[in-house]
């Protein structure tokens, strides 16, 4: 590896680093369990309603950190990393609201290894945890006042790698690491008695979780191709430092006085993630055009706590998505919009929140651009993308959020590890 390529991998570690304390959701809805699952797809994925189980770009020069063994065809370092910005407008049939975040989304580096196997290493939000919310509780003696906040989430360091069994068949192997905590807070207070109680639940998480992938590519006549691939990602427990605190007080001016600890414990517990599957299929054209179809279920119905805290009851996760892209021609000399990726798809989720029997589905459209940079062979891109879509409903559910996501990115290809012929 030359040494022009350290600077790349350190910057890879500091952006890292600098997004663990970012902000990433600001839905009510990211009170239950971990939060809000955050899309795990790369920015050229999300673009065409998040299908991810085959290679996603033209080129086959982008990596693929959701199914490894999708990388069968790279053959050039790729750099990638994204922004997404997020703006939820909020409604619950009477009151309207609108909140914003944006944070780092994705940055990774994968790499071919000989002619076979390719490797990667990644970083990218897991789930995220933000929201602040209060009711009134009206009563014949004393009115009440019930706040809650919630902060934090699970971030995910990846390391992938995949090897090509054949022509037709590659296997695939994933590691991440997550760790992240997780801050609720519940403030309970009497009007005309200033008298607080605050109820704290405070987790801090780490372990391993490990995937397996697969990829069957059958190469048809006129260079057509379809390929069908498969991921698995097996539960895991997590490893969680718990805090519960509850605490009376009344205020004095605007500082607590007269605190009262009623109760305090700190056990060392675990956090049971689920097991979640991904099948799709896609359809393409070289160089030209690709379809494809993707289903995903994860059983999040077995996320809990041992031992038990704060019981809650969650979904299972199922989603259905579709899309694909369009590269007019990727060796047009005359128009450089003939050399732009169009990307578009949709998709429908159950997502694993359930109030009062009543689950809380999620639907969006998505697009994008793949706009080329840089020199024609590398096939570097800038990358656009955007989706709109619905969470909820203000008929059964507490409210409805229309939101609208946009993310910019780049992907920068090389070629490195190549051996030199003359010194």
């Amino acid at each position: 590896m030359k040494f022009k390529h350290v600077p790349v991998l350190i910057s890879l570690f500091i952006l890292s680093q600098t997004a663990i304390g970012q902000e990433t959701s600001v839905s009510p809805y990211s009170v239950f369990g971990i939060g809000d699952l955050l899309n795990r797809n790369d920015i050229e994925q999300a673009g065409m309603g998040g299908i991810s189980m085959g290679p996603s770009n033209p080129y086959y020069a982008t990596s693929n950190f959701s199914n490894p063994a999708a990388n069968r065809d790279l053959k050039v370092t790729s750099f990638s990393a994204s922004l997404n910005s997020h703006t939820g407008r909020f409604n619950d049939g009477t009151n309207k609201a609108t909140k914003n975040s944006t944070y780092l989304s994705d940055i990774s580096l994968a790499f071919p290894v000989g002619n076979r196997a390719r490797a990667g290493l990644g970083f990218r939000p897991y789930s995220a945890v933000g929201y602040e919310l209060a009711t009134t509780v009206l009563t014949d003696e004393v009115n009440y006042k019930d706040k809650f906040k919630g902060e934090g989430g699970l971030n995910s360091f990846n390391l992938i790698g995949s090897y090509n069994i054949s022509k037709e068949f590659a296997f695939g192997l994933k590691v991440n690491y997550l760790f992240g905590g997780i801050k609720k807070t519940e403030t309970i207070s009497t009007e005309d008695l200033a008298l607080y109680t605050d109820y704290l639940l405070k987790t801090e998480n780490s372990g391993f979780q490990f995937g397996l992938s697969g990829m069957y590519t059958k190469i048809l006549e006129n260079k057509k191709r379809i390929d069908v691939g498969l991921s698995y990602t097996l539960g895991t427990k997590l490893t969680s430092h718990i805090e519960d605190i509850t605490t009376t007080y009344s205020l004095s001016g605007l500082s607590p006085s007269n605190i009262d600890t009623v109760l305090y414990s700190r056990i060392n517990g675990k956090m049971k993630l689920p097991q979640s599957v991904s099948i799709g299929a896609t359809f393409r054209k070289e160089m030209h055009w690709m379809a494809g179809i993707q289903v995903d279920y994860g059983a999040w119905k077995d996320f809990g706590f041992e031992p038990k805290v704060n019981p809650l009851e969650l979904n299972s996760q199922f989603r259905i998505s579709a899309g694909g892209y369009w590269l007019p021609d990727f060796n047009s000399y005359k128009s450089y919009f003939d050399r732009v990726t169009y990307r578009a798809g949709l998709f429908y989720e159950t997502t694993p929140v359930k109030i009062q029997d009543e689950n809380v589905n999620k639907f969006g459209f998505t697009f994008g651009f793949g706009l080329p940079v840089g020199k024609d062979r590398d096939a570097s891109m800038l990358n656009l993308g955007f989706e709109l879509g619905s969470l909820g409903n203000t008929k059964n559910l507490p409210f409805k959020e229309n939101y609208f996501n946009a993310r910019v990115g780049f992907t920068i290809n090389d070629v490195w590890f190549r051996k030199r012929v003359i010194d």
